[in-house]
């Protein structure tokens, strides 16, 4: 008996103690270790906690900001220093420790690089292996698909990308124009009516209509007909993007995810009806037998593929968000320069006169195009561009270990006087005058849909949208910002007015 009682007391030692010793390498000597090889290097930043990392340092440094913002009135002044707002321990480590630097969230080691050559590496690389950040996957995968175009790496995302990039490829868009013009119009006729109901001016919220036409017109895209249940998803997915940014100050401590808090709880109820919103219009479509996105996913993959269900997802919500994001910006700042409005007005007038628009006239629209690269390099949709390293990779004089997640600041490097000259916070247009090899020192660190081998692969969907939805409005309303709005950014997955936008809107 006491002998048994023995082994089993020993036994129980062992697992606790191997237990033990795998958190502690999984919390505190992995990334202690690969902090110190990045250190050799000149790679600094703030020193870690144990199990949290830094996040009491970027909770800190925030709160520091929140009171100083609170101290100042909220302003309907257009201002374009918001990361400094949002991502105020970015701005700080940068300037304490350098244009490269690393810090920690919770176990995972991220390398911030701002340095402009090193950026440039980073773009030039190759390898499919160099994909998204297993965060991303671990995280946001109910979101944005565990195995999707967006999440996956390696042989998986070369085979998606294979099938699914011909899918927006411009002879398919052009064929899509049709269809963009009629849902846009549909929103206008909506405005024109609270125009008339007003007096002929009227005060209109525009960012909640402009995600739903964005929503209705990749719907109609990917499902035709079925497009209706295609928007409750996307109604279900906002729901689900707000439950997860208030996860987002834990995002890299390893389970805690799974704690089933109400927040957890309701984050998986929301995205089990997601999924199976998404496998019955497999079902409708797969019985339909026409031609669509959906369709050419079912061919290549299998019916009942969880590709085809985490690409959906993917596709739906990063597409919405991203030409919502850009259409809402972009009239946030043609209201706030109205001379700029005028000029582009007079370019769509003139091309489109009383025609619908067709591809060849958005082709056409040199200052309209000029503008949208002008907001998306002020407002680009997320902050960061994010990959982790699946071996030893060298980037410049560094050579980062493998497990090591890269961070490029996207709105950060936008915004660089030294890539983009003194006006770089400015809007200012005609930098793209001579398109976008001219625009900068550096080109290709514009890089608002991604860069290198994983540029997105919606880009020209995502353009054709927002020439669309710009060039109606501007051909149908003078519009100017309403003295409800409030310039003030949130991040919820991405950029997003806090208050919407209000925009004081009349016909012409």
């Amino acid at each position: 008996m006491t002998t048994a009682l023995g082994v089993s007391l020993s036994l129980f030692l062992v697992g606790f103690t191997c237990f033990f010793l795998y958190l502690y390498n999984l919390f505190w000597w992995k990334p202690l270790w690969l902090r110190k090889k990045l250190q050799h290097q000149g790679i600094n930043g703030p020193a870690p906690s144990f199990f949290v990392g830094n996040i009491l340092d970027i909770k800190k440094i925030q709160l520091e900001m929140q009171a100083a913002k609170n101290r100042q009135s909220i302003s309907n002044c257009v201002s374009q220093d918001y990361m400094s707002h949002l991502f105020p321990h970015i701005e700080k480590w940068r300037a304490d420790y350098g244009p490269v630097f690393a810090f920690n969230l919770g176990n995972m080691v991220i390398v911030c690089i701002c340095n402009f050559d090193v950026v440039r590496e980073f773009c030039q690389c190759k390898s499919a292996e160099f994909g998204r950040s297993a965060y991303l996957r671990d995280n946001r995968g109910i979101l944005l698909g565990y195995d999707s175009i967006i999440t996956s790496k390696g042989k998986s995302w070369a085979l998606q990308r294979k099938v699914i990039a011909p899918e927006f490829f411009n002879d398919k868009i052009k064929g899509m124009v049709d269809m963009m013009v009629e849902s846009a119009i549909s929103v206008l006729e909506k405005w024109e009516s609270q125009m008339e109901e007003a007096g002929g001016v009227a005060s209109v919220r525009v960012d909640e209509d402009l995600k739903s036409l964005s929503a209705e017109m990749i719907s109609k895209a990917c499902f035709g007909s079925n497009y209706l249940i295609g928007n409750e998803i996307f109604s279900k997915m906002l729901v689900l993007q707000d439950l997860l940014s208030k996860q987002h100050a834990f995002v890299g401590l390893p389970g805690v995810r799974h704690i089933p808090t109400k927040t957890a709880r309701d984050i998986r109820s929301v995205g089990k009806e997601i999924d199976q919103s998404v496998l019955k219009l497999m079902d409708d479509d797969y019985n339909a037998q026409k031609p669509s996105f959906l369709q050419t996913l079912v061919n290549n993959f299998g019916r009942g593929s969880s590709v085809i269900v985490d690409n959906c997802k993917g596709m739906f919500f990063s597409g919405h968000e991203t030409t919502a994001s850009g259409a809402t910006f972009a009239l946030v700042l043609l209201a706030h320069h109205p001379e700029w409005q005028e000029r582009v007005r007079a370019e769509v007038v003139e091309i489109l006169g009383n025609q619908a628009p067709s591809m060849d006239k958005l082709h056409k629209m040199k200052l309209l195009n000029m503008v949208i690269y002008e907001t998306l390099c002020l407002y680009s949709p997320g902050p960061f561009l994010t990959r982790e390293t699946s071996e030893a990779m060298k980037f410049g004089e560094f050579a980062i270990p493998k497990g090591v997640n890269i961070w490029i600041p996207i709105s950060l490097l936008h915004q660089d006087p030294a890539n983009w000259g003194d006006n770089a916070h400015e809007f200012h247009p005609e930098r793209f005058a001579n398109g976008i090899s001219s625009a900068c020192k550096l080109p290709n660190l514009f890089m608002p849909f991604g860069t290198g081998i994983r540029t997105c692969v919606g880009q020209n969907f995502a353009m054709t949208e927002l020439k669309i939805m710009l060039s109606l409005l501007l051909s149908k309303f003078t519009f100017s910002l309403s003295p409800e709005y409030k310039h003030l950014l949130t991040y919820k997955l991405f950029f997003k007015p806090e208050h919407g936008v209000q925009l004081k809107m009349e016909k012409i």
